[in-house]
């Protein structure tokens, strides 16, 4: 398993398209590309933070670049970002994490 670490700074008048964006493809990701889930985040100093977990790096990056029926949902996205972090690729050393809802 791994966990891959985004970062974003996002226009505050997009923010609602970014979320619906991100939401689709997160959805995508675990119903086709084997993604463990993703939560997203938001500092005070509006940067987006979000991570998901994969069942290896293999899926995660078998996901990148894959043009299908939710292109729209990349271009929702992307119009929202001002600036981007390239993300990062974690691999869990000692998990205390509590699998809990929000």
């Amino acid at each position: 398993m791994v966990t891959v670490l985004f970062r974003w700074e996002i226009n505050p008048a997009h923010e609602k398209v970014f979320k619906e964006g991100w939401t689709e493809l997160v959805q995508r990701n675990i119903e086709k590309y084997g993604a463990l889930g993703s939560r997203l985040h938001k500092t005070k100093d509006n940067q987006w933070v979000s991570y998901s977990q994969w069942i290896s790096e293999e899926h995660y990056l078998k996901a990148q670049g894959l043009e299908d029926k939710h292109e729209g949902a990349r271009v929702k996205m992307l119009t929202a970002i001002i600036s981007s972090a390239q993300p990062l690729v974690l691999v869990p050393v000692l998990d205390h994490l509590i699998g809990t809802k929000i």
